[in-house]
């Protein structure tokens, strides 16, 4: 099962995008009909979709509306083009119809996983500069760990934030600030990954309509547990949600800032023969036990503004007898 931030708004410009290794091969030969071909992205969507009431879409309307317009397409272009409007009409921003040109520009980019990333680098919070340990940056001020974690897609990042763990923890941090903001997500497995730094057990699960609930667990050994604080706004989607959300369900972190996307849903990568690709939200996230985050976001534990939820976080670590250095005085926008 995979998954993503946004994905149709993005494609063009390049966006993460979250997918387990696992596709079928369906639909007709490239020669078949365009009918035949039709048939099958439009029933991808009829059997897989997540929510079986389509986000409030008619889909059997939107399959009749669209049928005889593709086809009436008289290249092959111009077929793609009306799959690419109908499954728009879903309106979820993740699932999308993905042409073969589409397909070989993103495989000679990013390789045979359909992947996307554009990320921009962590906002520097703190005052003087932040250390780097790959892709994640992190500061000990006073006895605070703070860790900037941009994307849960990046080659390597899971183990870049399990070695700045590592690092801080022999400087002696006693508590931890993780700053998810603006984070746009990425992989399932480096969420665990990630989240497993933290935190052990089965903590997440999938719900579909053709499946029973998949279970997910953390993955790799604690390194930390100490206390622990996770900032939030609005642009953090996907996999970093479902980080944020399994470490405040399960206990292990209070959570700062503003509402997250609800930006949820699993994505699976379907491969017909002709070359083209459909991808399809067939499930979203939730946490072990409790409703999905999808459409309503991982609530904070204390609403605050973004730009003043490091500065409550520290307010709330100092309740633990831990210095938090200048650190108090030096939260930015």
């Amino acid at each position: 099962m995979p998954f993503l931030p946004t994905t149709r708004a993005r494609l063009a410009a390049g966006a993460s995008l979250l997918f387990v290794v696992a596709a079928s091969a369906l639909g007709a030969p490239a020669e078949a009909a365009f009918a035949e071909r039709f048939d099958t992205a439009w029933r991808l969507v009829a059997e897989r979709y997540w929510d079986p009431d389509y986000g409030g879409t008619d889909w059997e309307a939107v399959g009749e509306r669209f049928r005889p317009r593709a086809l009436a397409a008289d290249t092959e272009a111009r077929f793609y083009e009306v799959l690419q409007r109908m499954y728009a009409e879903l309106g979820d921003d993740h699932s999308v119809f993905v042409p073969p040109s589409e397909v070989a520009r993103i495989r000679r980019s990013y390789g045979d996983l359909p992947c996307l990333g554009v990320f921009g680098s962590p906002p520097e919070l703190l005052q003087g500069p932040l250390e780097r340990h790959g892709g994640v940056h992190y500061r000990l001020e006073g006895e605070v760990g703070y860790l900037a974690l941009p994307d849960l897609a990046s080659p390597g990042v899971a183990g870049d934030l399990r070695g700045a763990v590592r690092t801080l923890e022999a400087a002696g941090a006693k508590a931890y600030v993780l700053d998810l903001r603006g984070n746009p997500g990425g992989r399932l497995v480096t969420m665990m990954q990630a989240t497993g730094v933290f935190r052990s057990g089965f903590l997440w699960r999938t719900l579909t309509r053709w499946t029973l609930p998949l279970p997910y667990p953390a993955l790799g050994p604690v390194e930390t547990e100490k206390p622990l604080a996770v900032l939030i706004d609005r642009h953090v989607h996907s996999a970093a949600e479902g980080m944020a959300g399994a470490l405040q369900s399960s206990g292990r972190a209070r959570v700062f800032g503003e509402r997250s996307a609800g930006n949820v849903e699993a994505v699976l990568p379907f491969c017909l023969r002709d070359g083209s690709q459909a991808w399809i939200a067939t499930g979203v996230l939730a946490p072990l036990r409790g409703a999905t985050w999808e459409g309503r976001g991982v609530e904070p534990d204390e609403a605050v503004a973004p730009e003043r939820a490091l500065g409550a976080a520290l307010a709330y670590l100092e309740s633990y007898g831990v210095d938090v250095g200048a650190a108090a005085g030096a939260a930015g926008p």
